[in-house]
């Protein structure tokens, strides 16, 4: 955590043991591990730990590896979507990050 310039790969890494615990059974779970990520980086980012910023770049990268994450996790892209949109409920991306990433992808 001392690194700030690599807090997205913190992100990236936590999201992805998190869709891989949850797996196929995500949709049925009242909790999830992928729930659990999404509070955590909504306290790192609320107590200035990690940027929104980071948040928003560790998406990025995620989603440049669904194809592979598909093999392991077939659920995956709608996690991650679902992922982006706690984390955007959670005040820890700003839609106009969110926006802005779809614009430059």
């Amino acid at each position: 955590m001392d690194a700030p310039h690599f807090h997205h790969e913190l992100l990236k890494r936590g999201v992805r043991i998190a869709m891989e615990k949850d797996g196929m059974d995500h949709a049925d779970a009242a909790s999830s591990a992928l729930d659990a990520m999404a509070a955590l980086f909504s306290f790192l980012v609320k107590n200035a730990i990690v940027s929104e910023y980071q948040v928003a770049k560790g998406i990025s990268r995620l989603s440049k590896l669904m194809p592979d994450m598909k093999l392991d996790v077939p659920a995956a892209p709608g996690m991650l979507a679902e992922f982006e949109e706690m984390a955007r409920e959670g005040g820890c991306l700003p839609s106009a990050l969110t926006d802005a990433k779809r614009v430059n992808a």
